[in-house]
């Protein structure tokens, strides 16, 4: 009982850590200020470099685990390619829409995470998780149709709900798995990196100042606040886990309006308050749920 107690709180903690971390991301982003498809490639290749240094490491030691955790493990190899693709999904949203917008809706991921392992493992997913989703909606509905002038989506806000799904699936991913899946999100940075660099036509041509605060932000900031998560996936369900991304929604926007002086709009303010009214709720639920299943 102890064990699994003492578990828990680790993974807990590796979450906390890993979102406030996460919650600065946004911030070098602004900073670095290319076009979407620069910054999605230097971030991700930013984020590899400690990977690369790794697998690098292990091979001149004469260790082979992470070559045979990459090539034989198909949960490693499955979270790769969500972390990917959200490393890939993200800067683009960051670029193409509002900081305050984008983080509301990534803030999702727990209910997408809740759905997600609800199909995979048969997890009930709770009534107030459900009703949650429900009003997460509405929230989202108006901060998506209240960044544009007129009734349409910006493609930020598409990106961004598809980076809340991606995350939330490498998340039940990491819980399903028996593997220790922490360095997924560096193997899948890997993997967009190359995917970018052969896709678009990459601009090598930048300042040193630049490329500092790329590696500050992928090889550092990322990479820690991923590993992290990464790691608490395996020991705290995934809906819980998704909750600490509020971190980045509540204190991203917070970074930006103090660096930038970015005031989130009026919409966003009523959309994102929705949606974290649902989801505190919910996170508050859960906590209370396992406190009980835990003292009978």
């Amino acid at each position: 009982m102890n064990t699994v107690s003492h578990t828990a709180k680790v993974g807990y903690l590796c979450a906390l850590l890993g979102g406030i971390t996460l919650s600065f991301d946004t911030v070098f982003i602004r900073a670095i200020n290319f076009s979407p498809d620069q910054i999605a490639f230097w971030r991700s290749f930013s984020m590899s470099l400690p990977m690369i240094l790794i697998i690098v490491f292990s091979f001149f030691k004469g260790k082979s685990k992470i070559k045979k955790e990459v090539i034989y493990n198909k949960d490693f190899l499955l979270a790769s390619f969500f972390y990917g693709l959200s490393s890939v999904l993200f800067p683009i949203s960051a670029m193409t829409t509002s900081i305050s917008n984008m983080l509301f809706i990534i803030s999702t991921a727990p209910l997408w995470a809740a759905i997600f392992s609800w199909i995979v493992t048969k997890e009930i997913v709770s009534r107030i998780t459900v009703l949650s989703f429900v009003i997460s909606i509405v929230g989202i509905t108006i901060v998506m149709f209240g960044s544009q002038t007129s009734l349409s989506v910006s493609i930020g806000d598409i990106t961004a709900l598809l980076t809340a799904m991606s995350m939330a699936a490498a998340f039940v991913v990491g819980r399903v798995s028996k593997k220790d899946l922490s360095l997924t999100p560096s193997i899948g940075a890997i993997f967009s990196a190359v995917l970018l660099y052969f896709y678009f036509d990459i601009n090598f041509a930048i300042s040193l100042f630049k490329f500092f605060l790329i590696l500050i932000e992928g090889s550092v900031i990322v990479f820690l606040a991923l590993t992290l998560i990464a790691k608490s996936s395996k020991l705290i369900p995934s809906p819980h886990l998704g909750f600490f991304l509020l971190l980045e929604a509540v204190l991203g926007p917070i970074w930006i309006w103090l660096t930038f002086g970015d005031i989130p709009s009026a919409y966003t303010f009523i959309g994102g308050s929705i949606i974290l009214i649902a989801l505190i709720t919910n996170s508050l639920h859960a906590i209370m749920a396992l406190k009980v299943s835990k003292s009978e």
